[in-house]
């Protein structure tokens, strides 16, 4: 798997209505991954140190090429004016700190699930 993290920090609007922020977050999951089957799934890790929240905004893609196709279809979508102008109202509920892509690592079996081929037999 590969996953797109992306790093938000709320607006002082969006900390004042933390309820209405999370129901803005819902619907606008509903619209803007409508078009973006690509992605698996999103997960979202809130943090509040003091009067600092962040979000840290996970995406699921099942490879690289899922991602680049998220990508492209998203630059596709911006050039619609409406869809654009629907996107950047999140300016007006977080800010944007930084992004990064992460994959599972690719791990060895453990020996126990190593097959040497007929089970139980010796060699």
């Amino acid at each position: 798997m590969t996953y797109v993290v992306y790093t938000v920090r709320l607006t002082s609007a969006s900390r004042a209505d933390l309820v209405g922020f999370w129901r803005w977050v819902k619907a606008r999951d509903a619209w803007f991954y409508k078009e973006l089957p690509m992605v698996k799934s999103v997960r979202r890790y809130p943090t509040v140190v003091g009067d600092i929240s962040t979000v840290e905004i996970w995406q699921e893609f099942e490879d690289l090429r899922a991602y680049a196709a998220y990508t492209e279809k998203v630059a596709e979508l911006r050039r619609d004016p409406e869809w654009e102008r629907r996107r950047v109202e999140q300016e007006q509920r977080w800010e944007f700190l930084g992004n990064r892509i992460l994959s599972d690592a690719p791990l060895p079996p453990r020996p126990e699930e190593r097959s040497y081929g007929v089970s139980g037999s010796a060699a």
